[in-house]
């Protein structure tokens, strides 16, 4: 027999039962919503509204007006305060936990299933009613804030549409936690235990998608980071946890995308759809147990055991400081026993039925040792393969010392990449070229110079005078494979004597051909004085001069940007999203960032076109608009000079003979390391020291002769860019 009681009453009935959440949920939200982004809005406009009325406003407020619509959505989505995110997390865990709590007692679960209501009913019923508890405050709370916005002047049409999509974000957020929470309780026949199973739910795609890269980063030399994306992007799809964060950080932003909105609303139809067909089949002895359905249990224990066991491992590590990869071994080999007793108590609930659940816990600790097997004895060869030739593309490949060199427009594309992989041509005489050098990395790794190796050396070591890492990016149809060897300079510099041969090859990765002419606003330089001078050039000498310069770049030799010194370098100031147009012309991948120097009105100023002397063309070009590069510093433009020696150069009397004719009441600062600062401000001082001072450029494929001492200069006109090399023999 089934009640013919609507589902309307039932819904009201339960609301009633919990109207204390219902209470508490509309006072925190009220709070955390409209009353702090009232007073939020208050503090930073100074206690006036920030509406600008069309005559005039003061650049400070018209200033603060965009930095507050800009932050507006976030008061709704909770990305603008932690608390809020926080109240949107813990009513949905109390909404399920209070509308599905009833199935772990088993009086309770008898006296509701006792009932003529179907379980699907009940289902609804708790589930609409622990949604409306949360809906109902929150819209209104919302529309209270967009009230607030608009009494401020803040609101416009895009700051309206914004905050619908934050609070559509904010929603789908707390259903994303409310699904996990049910699916929990439905899974566990205990309070506590649901609690456990909900953080394992919302977070475990998460860990189980970053800990393969993990363990590629820890284990494998020749891992780039490079092209982690589809590991994102699952462990943000896949997991409730991190789609929450994703979620309600993007909408507040106003960055989220339909399809962040549909992969959020398919991974809460999921969840729910899994906690609606196993409240179905919820078994009435379930409730008092730790799960309700005990034959997953060594499932779920060592599917548990084995990431938690890993992740554990790396974050001891990392907390610890430990070096080495031999203590993630140990850590987690530890860490899986541990997990393992923990989790047979949380089953039995008696410490002398450890060992009854023994054959999962010892599946779990071999999953655990075969992973880390695998991983640090490299048994499939990560770091040795290397593509079969014939089924490469094209083969790209970015030296570490390019980062520093260049300067690339698309750093400072809206969604662009920091760094650009360069020498990506199909054209079978460079991928032999490039093969080649790959190969020559495998090599050097099986002797002894790896990447990592490299990167924990001393700058004045031998390997880091002789090798530079080099990022490769294998092409092989739709897919592509990134590696990272370490490579010799000399070894390089022949490759790019074979490669610069090429045209396409050079207008690849000399950043020059990725600007548009037409794109550039303004030009400056800086010369042997390092301090940007402004070139008044129309449009029409801008292109000239580019065009003179890429001629210069296209015919000088490799070895000219590798061990030249240049007179200087051409900035170029172009709008920051100037790059869109352009950014197809390069492979992009994410590494390490550099960053331009912000200009106005919205541009950057892209330096690093470095002009060297036998650049004829750029040089009689900017001769003939009416600038020179200076290629020696007069002394009486200098007002100050700041040397800094090593304390090896001073232990080894690197610069007796320079220090020795300075006056011994020169301004020193000495150092416990032994190093020392010294400051010259005396005209006769600062003439004896300039003669052994010139800019320090790496060149294309780093310096080897970099010690470390250096010297920056003041001038008249102002504070020198650059240092300067101390170039005085030992």
């Amino acid at each position: 027999m089934t009640s013919k009681i609507s589902y309307i009453k039932l819904i009201r009935a339960d609301i009633r039962h919990r109207g204390w959440l219902a209470a508490l949920t509309g006072i925190g939200l009220f709070l955390g919503m409209p009353v702090f982004a009232l007073l939020d809005i208050d503090s930073r406009s100074g206690g006036t509204a920030v509406a600008v009325d069309g005559s005039a406003a003061a650049d400070a407020k018209l200033y603060m007006l965009e930095q507050l619509r800009g932050r507006f959505p976030g008061f709704i989505s909770g990305s603008a305060m932690q608390y809020l995110a926080a109240a949107i997390v813990i009513c949905a865990v109390l909404c399920a936990l209070t509308g599905f709590g009833y199935i772990h007692s088993k009086e309770k679960l008898d006296f509701y299933h006792a009932l003529p209501v179907k379980r699907v009913q009940w289902f609804t019923v708790r589930y609409v009613s622990g949604l409306l508890i949360f809906l109902v405050p929150y819209v209104i709370c919302s529309g209270l804030v967009v009230a607030v916005g608009g009494a401020n002047g803040i609101l416009n049409g895009e700051v309206a549409a914004e905050s619908a999509m934050a609070m559509l974000g904010g929603i789908l957020g707390f259903l994303l936690i409310y699904h996990t929470c049910i699916l929990a309780a439905s899974l566990t026949g205990q309070t506590v235990t649901g609690l456990l199973a909900s953080l394992v739910i919302a977070v475990y795609p998460a860990v189980v998608a970053y800990m393969y890269p993990a363990l590629q980063g820890t284990f494998f030399e020749t891992y780039t980071g490079v092209g982690g994306d589809i590991t994102t992007a699952l462990a943000e799809r896949l997991s409730p946890a991190g789609m929450f964060v994703r979620l309600t950080e993007a909408s507040g932003a106003g960055m989220a995308g339909a399809g962040m909105f549909i992969s959020a609303a398919v991974l809460a139809a999921v969840l729910l759809a899994g906690a609606c067909i196993l409240y179905r089949i919820y078994p009435s002895e379930a409730a008092g147990n730790a799960l309700a359905f005990p034959r997953t249990a060594p499932v779920f224990k060592v599917m548990i055991c084995i990431p938690a066991a890993l992740f554990s491992g790396f974050i001891v590590k990392a907390f610890m400081g430990i070096a080495g990869t031999r203590w993630i071994v140990v850590l987690s080999l530890l860490a899986a026993v541990l997990l393992c007793v923990l989790i047979e108590f949380i089953y039995q609930q008696d410490m002398r039925m450890l060992l009854k659940g023994w054959v999962s816990s010892v599946v779990s600790v071999a999953g655990v040792l075969i992973i880390l097997c695998i991983f640090s004895l490299d048994l499939f060869g990560y770091d040795t393969w290397m593509p079969d030739e014939k089924k490469v593309s094209s083969i790209a490949f970015n030296p570490a010392s390019f980062d520093v060199y260049f300067e690339y427009p698309e750093y400072y594309v809206k969604g662009g990449s920091p760094m650009v992989l360069s020498g990506g041509s199909s054209s079978d005489e460079e991928k032999e070229v490039l093969y080649r050098l790959a190969q020559t990395g495998v090599e050097n790794l099986r002797g002894g110079m790896t990447p990592g190796e490299l990167d924990l050396a001393d700058s004045d070591s031998e390997i880091a005078d002789e090798y530079v890492n080099t990022v490769f990016r294998y092409q092989m149809g739709g897919r592509e494979v990134y590696r990272r060897y370490c490579l010799g300079r000399e070894d390089l510099r022949e490759a790019l004597d074979e490669l610069g041969k090429s045209e396409e090859f050079r207008k690849g990765i000399f950043p020059v051909f990725h600007v548009d002419s037409s794109n550039v606003e303004s030009v400056s330089y800086r010369d042997l004085y390092g301090i940007p001078a402004s070139a008044e050039l129309s449009g029409e000498q801008i292109g000239k001069l580019l065009d003179a310069y890429k001629k210069d770049v296209l015919a000088a030799d490799m070895d000219v940007f590798i061990d030249g010194d240049p007179l200087g370098e051409i900035i170029l100031d172009i709008p920051q999203g100037a790059g869109d147009e352009i950014r197809d012309t390069v492979d992009a991948a994410d590494a390490d960032w550099q960053w331009g120097i912000a200009g106005e009105n919205g541009t950057v100023s892209v330096g690093s076109f470095y002009v060297y002397g036998s650049f004829a063309n750029t040089l009689e070009c900017m001769e003939g608009f009416g600038y020179t590069f200076r290629t020696e510093i007069a002394p009486e433009d200098v007002t100050a000079v700041n040397l800094h020696f090593s304390g090896e150069s001073m232990r080894s009397g690197r610069y007796k003979e320079l220090l020795s004719a300075l006056p011994q009441d020169v301004e020193r600062i000495s150092y416990e390391d032994g190093a020392e600062d010294i400051t010259l401000w005396s005209p006769e001082d600062i003439r004896a020291v300039l003669g052994s001072l010139e800019p320090y450029n790496a060149g294309l494929l780093g310096s080897q002769r970099w010690t470390g001492d250096y010297a920056d200069i003041q001038f008249g006109e102002g504070v020198s860019s650059y240092s300067y090399e101390i170039r005085e023999a030992p």
